[in-house]
């Protein structure tokens, strides 16, 4: 049993979806979010491959800006802590099912894979599980001041091939939720990465490896 690793620079992803900008409704205040559920994206640019029966480290610099790993863990658990006991069960339940790994909280709210949310439809799903308008305003401020301090990222993904008679190689697939948010202290695009992946190969076609990993700031 063996472990290569791989460096790469340069990285592209390739959005299954074009972000959904959401308008401010008139008379509304100033509070919009929109959020488009952009499913699985598509790294590529990267030159690996894991030998069957052994273990890769990928390091990847992406082209692109979005919120770190931390930056997601700090705003699931903000969320997860204004959601009652039962809702945050189901949410447990629904990650188990669902690529979106650690962006399951966002997924969930808003209607799962593809789904894309309005400024309306975010309120109304967010009322809908319990949120109260000032948790609603208090979570979207969050969710700027991270958004505003939007980084270009590196991935730092660990592929399991161990199982697999096979080798892997070529693009690195993760889930993506991106959109953009407005709220009176100002507005900015966000994107996030899941933090599991497979590599080689789509979830669930086969012929890939699952990994996972962090997303990382660069700046």
């Amino acid at each position: 049993m063996t472990s290569i690793q791989i460096t790469a620079t340069g990285v592209k992803l390739l959005d299954p979806f074009v972000p959904v900008i959401a308008t401010l409704p008139t008379g509304e205040a100033k509070e919009s979010y929109s959020i488009s559920v952009s499913g699985m994206g598509q790294l590529t640019g990267i030159s690996y491959t894991v030998p069957a029966h052994t273990t890769g480290k990928i390091k990847a610099q992406l082209q692109i800006s979005a919120l770190s790993s931390q930056d997601v863990k700090d705003l699931n658990t903000l969320a997860l802590g204004m959601l009652d006991a039962s809702y945050r069960e189901e949410i447990n339940e629904y990650e188990k099912t669902t690529a979106s790994a650690n962006l399951s909280v966002w997924t969930w709210f808003f209607g799962g894979g593809g789904a894309s949310a309005s400024y309306e439809k975010t309120k109304q799903e967010m009322r809908s599980k319990g949120l109260t308008d000032q948790q609603i305003t208090m979570l979207m401020e969050a969710f700027l001041e991270r958004a505003t301090n939007m980084s270009t990222v590196e991935i730092e993904f660990y592929v399991n091939n161990q199982n697999n008679d096979y080798a892997v190689s070529g693009d690195v697939y993760l889930y993506t939720v991106s959109g953009t948010i407005s709220t009176e202290k100002g507005t900015s695009q966000y994107r996030m990465l899941a933090d599991q992946a497979a590599a080689g190969g789509p979830p669930p076609a086969g012929g890939g490896a699952p990994s996972s990993g962090k997303i990382i700031p660069l700046n």
